[in-house]
């Protein structure tokens, strides 16, 4: 074999079950989103009249809406504290270290719905210990009787849920820094503040664009989370994109329209993923 097709034989087969198992069926999608779908089996040839009728949809607006906010809000609280934690236990040393990085790690590792069960047994039935530690300190909750307050329940499940990834993986980062770079930084007189947002910030920028892009593409896919703790409610206020497309596919058997939500958000989490790339570009 050539040495220049020698990388390419090795990734190759990496490659070609990606395509298999991702691409290919993106591709029947796309077709099949072109026909009046009777219980998956494709009827008439409509065009592009499925992607006509989502958008005729007088819910599917906010539901995108309902989607971005639950992203953004779920990706930038989870970062932000990640990145102060991971910072936190960067500095630990010995036993106690590890067990905080295990402690932190344990709902990533836990299935997404034995991870949803628990936190809602916890926090959202009316007998969760949760709740009744919240009343014992006189606070009175109601997760599901408003929109904003099941918005935030879902958005806190996914930042306890995917903090441990983010901060296993900002710590790695964190420790591959040279000690080297804050030592100097210190006899030239900067800040803990300084040498955060001179040193620490610049060289995490791969990690961070790592966690960055798998938390939105975790978050904006995710259907159990939604489904097993609210169910899109109350009133279809937490309705997100894949929830929406399991509803119309499962529920209403609306194959033809769930078809047409799931190539757009396909497209969508490509286009996310490009822009993420090019926006930091892999550079220091």
């Amino acid at each position: 074999m050539r040495p220049s097709l020698r990388p390419f034989a090795y990734v190759a087969p990496a490659i070609l079950l990606i395509a298999f198992v991702l691409y290919l069926p993106s591709l029947f999608g796309i077709y099949y989103s072109q026909f009046d779908l009777r219980y998956v089996a494709p009827g008439r040839y409509v065009g592009f009249n499925n992607y006509l009728r989502l958008l005729g949809d007088p819910d599917f607006l906010a539901m995108l809406v309902r989607s971005v906010v639950f992203t953004a809000a779920a990706v930038s609280l989870t970062v932000a504290l990640a990145l102060a934690l991971a910072g936190w236990v960067n500095t630990l040393k010995g036993w106690f270290g590890m067990a905080i990085q295990l402690l932190v790690i344990l709902p990533w590792i836990v299935s997404h719905v034995v991870s949803a069960l628990l936190f809602k047994w916890v926090f959202v039935n009316d007998i969760g210990a949760g709740l009744w530690l919240l009343s014992q300190l006189g606070i009175s909750v109601a997760p599901l009787t408003s929109a904003a307050s099941a918005m935030a329940i879902l958005i806190a499940y996914a930042c306890w849920r995917t903090m441990g990834f983010a901060v296993v993986l900002l710590l790695a980062g964190m420790k591959s820094i040279p000690e080297e770079l804050y030592e100097a930084a210190s006899i030239d007189g900067a800040t803990s503040w300084q040498r955060f947002r001179a040193i620490t910030l610049p060289l995490l920028k791969t990690p961070m664009l790592i966690v960055c892009v798998i938390l939105t593409l975790s978050n904006l896919n995710n259907v159990e989370t939604p489904l097993v703790i609210t169910g899109g409610g109350p009133a279809g206020a937490t309705n997100i994109v894949p929830l929406d497309i399991f509803m119309r596919a499962f529920a209403r058997f609306d194959f033809s329209t769930a078809i047409a939500l799931a190539i757009g958000a396909f497209l969508a989490n490509m286009l996310l993923v490009i822009s993420y790339v090019r926006l930091v570009k892999w550079r220091v």
